[in-house]
This record gives structure tokens, sequence and C-alpha cells, in this order.
């Protein structure tokens, strides 16, 4: 029985801690609606933009992986030299991530695909950069899988050649 009253005790504590936390969290996101009310067209302005420059990239892309162009090292350090069999949709998506941020951010680098280390937290920058490193990990792992003679498919050479 003691320890029901223990157990309620904490309970009803965190309860008036989760309270007292709410206001300012639910003052914070009112405030927050009605910013983005305000700026609505400036932000669908962007989305647009955003959208319309992700369709660029990714033709370019694809013109350039159709012409068997020689891609720069920071592209395929991190991506490879081409869209895996499997899963190809989900590399054109992330190989567009990454341009996207390279010519919003000018990365110039000729070795990281995502410039240097961010030193202070920018919001949408620090959001993407993260986002984009890690996401090509499965697609690195795929292309290591490929490259061994045991994963390859009956008749066809390791490394896909």
């Amino acid at each position: 029985m003691i320890y029901f009253g223990v157990s309620r005790t904490h309970a009803e504590w965190h309860d008036q801690r989760a309270r007292q936390l709410a206001g300012p969290a639910q003052a914070a996101l009112a405030q927050d609606d009605t910013l983005r009310q305000a700026k609505a067209s400036l932000i669908e302005q962007g989305d647009k933009a955003e959208r319309k420059l992700n369709w660029l990239l990714r033709g370019r892309l694809a013109d350039a992986i159709r012409d068997r162009a020689l891609l720069p090292m920071w592209f395929v350090t991190v991506l490879g030299p081409v869209p895996p069999a499997h899963k190809t949709q989900e590399w054109m998506d992330h190989a567009t991530q990454v341009l996207a941020y390279r010519v919003t951010y000018g990365i110039t680098d000729q070795v990281v695909a995502l410039g240097p280390a961010l030193d202070e937290y920018t919001p949408r920058r620090t959001e993407w950069h993260p986002r984009t490193h890690q996401e090509p990990a499965p697609l690195v792992a795929l292309y290591e899988r490929l490259d061994r003679p045991e994963a390859a498919p009956a008749g066809v050479a390791p490394g896909g050649g």
C-alpha cells in the first residue's frame, strides 16, 4: 500500500509538471501558426522554387547518367557511379537532395559532398545536412554487397560488369 501512495505522489507531480510545460509550448505553437499564416505566400513561393530546383537537378542528373558522363569524385564517393538496379528511385531522390544542398549553400568542395561540418546551428541547413549524410549509408552498403562475388546474381560479374 505504501508503494501506491508513493506512485500516486509521483504521478501527480509529473502531471503538474506537464501542465506547467504545456502552457509555454501551446503559446509557442500559436505564435508559429500566426507567423505561418502571415508568411504563407512566401512559404509557398519557397516550396515552389524548391520543387523546380529539384526537378531541374533531377533532369540534369538523369541526362548525365544516360550519357554515361564522368561524375565528380564527391558524387561517386557518396552515391556510387550509377544508380543501383534496386531502389533506383530512392537513389535518384537522394542524389537530387545532395545536389540541391550543394547548389543552395554554394558547396564547392571537390571531395566532400556536403562540404565541411557546420560550425553553428542554422535551422533549415542543420536539419538538412545530417539528413543528406545519413541516407546514403544503405546505398553504399548495397554497392559493397554488389562488389562481393558471392552477392552477384548468377551469370553476372561482381561490380555489375
